[in-house]
């Protein structure tokens, strides 16, 4: 029991130690969290904090631990939730994008109570918040097979959706193809996601042309 408390010590003052930096290495703080799963407690804290670094160093080190161990954030999830009312945009489409990687071990079903919120978020004429979004959709849509019709449909709304110029509206639209084929066999999909796909092969960004050539590319195969 003396080592453990010993060990739970260093690695406390470790953590300490690496959100004192001036620039936080969300990588070494996984570390840390990986070695010793209480600290995600005091790293969760730090979203709350005065300085900005801190803030977004503990989001982003949030994030890294979602994708690399979901499991080990998850018991967080109800926080994570209400990080996607807040004011700050950066911690907003962190807490989005870690909602995507914890959809895979979501048991109690809790990220289908906010969909209607993600869905919001397509239709607010922000380009990093629909991007972040939709991915995230993707991967939720994946983890709960019985949504993927209700969430396609919002991806395929994506075309006539406001945002400030064309451009960001093409970027979106790439966006939604790349979303829709982390769930959606191409070879299988409906008619009305074909279509939606078809009509981007001349879409005037380039990236997003091939976005959607490379769909249908699959789909014949």
């Amino acid at each position: 029991m003396a080592v453990s408390g010993k060990r739970c010590r260093m690695s406390r003052i470790a953590l300490e130690s690496q959100l004192a930096l001036k620039k936080i290495d969300a990588e070494k703080i996984v570390e840390l969290i990986l070695a010793e799963h209480d600290l995600v407690d005091r790293v969760i804290q730090g979203l709350s904090d005065k300085l900005a670094r801190v803030r977004f160093g503990c989001a982003k080190s949030l994030m890294v631990l979602s994708e690399r161990r979901p499991d080990v954030l998850y018991p967080k999830i109800r926080r994570i939730l209400d990080l996607l009312e807040s004011e700050n945009q950066i911690l907003k489409w962190n807490a989005i994008i870690m909602l995507g990687n914890l959809a895979a071990v979501d048991h109690e079903h809790l990220i289908r109570g906010v969909l209607p919120k993600l869905y919001g978020f397509l239709s607010g004429g922000k380009l990093i918040t629909a991007n972040n979004t939709m991915a995230a959709l993707g991967k939720i849509a994946r983890a709960f097979p019985e949504e993927q019709r209700r969430i396609a449909s919002q991806l395929l709304k994506i075309e006539h959706a406001q945002f400030p110029t064309d451009e960001c509206r093409n970027i979106a639209i790439g966006g939604s193809i790349l979303a829709m084929g982390m769930f959606i066999e191409p070879a299988k999909a409906r008619k009305e996601v074909l279509e939606y796909v078809q009509g981007q092969t001349g879409n005037r960004r380039k990236s997003t042309a091939e976005k959607a050539k490379v769909f249908l590319r699959k789909a014949r195969k």
